[in-house]
């Protein structure tokens, strides 16, 4: 997609559920403050875990509006492979063709509905972390296994002097490319936001319905 797209009210309005999340995920990535007990682990804190099921859901929602006008299905889930004899890693989100071969009801949200998708049907995958300050570098290969040729990763924060050196090391570990919801940073501004790769994000997975 071009370019010539970025910077317009059009875009604005396609990343800004982008903008938004970096907002509502900077207000709670400190808080409630940690507390040290006496043994030096920390209590107090929302578990890494449960951040990242937000960011991984939020970021679903916001597939699935990118996406809307193909017949594409953004879910979170397991892979099954061609013999139906193994799943994959946890996949925090999986872009595939229609139909699953299973689901578990997570509730009233179906974002959190846990489908087992066949490998065949997949197009994509996400992987969703919350502070990236390193790279999970086997995920790819252990996806690959299952035919998946594109591993995105999407991080809720980096530091932004280190993005560009976990970029390289992502795509040398074989993800097809590395995106941010916000850069902290100190002074009266608490984060900024990477507008120009909301917009990279939008576009590559838009790209994903040719």
């Amino acid at each position: 997609m071009s370019n010539i797209f970025a910077n317009t009210f059009a875009c604005s309005l396609a990343t800004r559920e982008l903008s938004e999340l970096a907002s509502e995920l900077y207000t709670h990535r400190e808080h409630p403050p940690l507390r040290v007990r006496s043994d030096g682990s920390y209590e107090g804190h929302i578990l890494s875990f449960v951040k990242g099921l937000r960011l991984s859901s939020k970021v679903i929602y916001f597939l699935r509006k990118c996406l809307s006008t193909s017949d594409l299905q953004v879910n979170w889930g397991h892979i099954i492979n061609d013999s139906g004899q193994s799943c994959s890693p946890e996949c925090d989100i999986v872009i595939h063709k229609p139909g699953h071969i299973e689901e578990w009801n997570g509730g009233k949200d179906p974002v959190m509905n846990f489908k087992f998708i066949h490998a065949q049907s997949v197009v994509a995958v996400v992987s969703c972390k919350s502070f990236v300050n390193s790279i999970e570098s086997d995920y790819p290969a252990k996806l690959a296994r299952y035919g998946v040729n594109k591993v995105y990763l999407f991080g809720e924060a980096c530091s932004q002097t280190n993005y560009d050196n976990l970029k390289q090391k992502a795509l040398a570990a074989g993800y097809s490319d590395f995106w941010v919801s916000y850069f902290p940073i100190d002074g009266p501004a608490s984060y900024s936001e990477p507008e120009d790769q909301y917009f990279q994000f939008w576009s590559a997975v838009k790209l994903l319905t040719k």
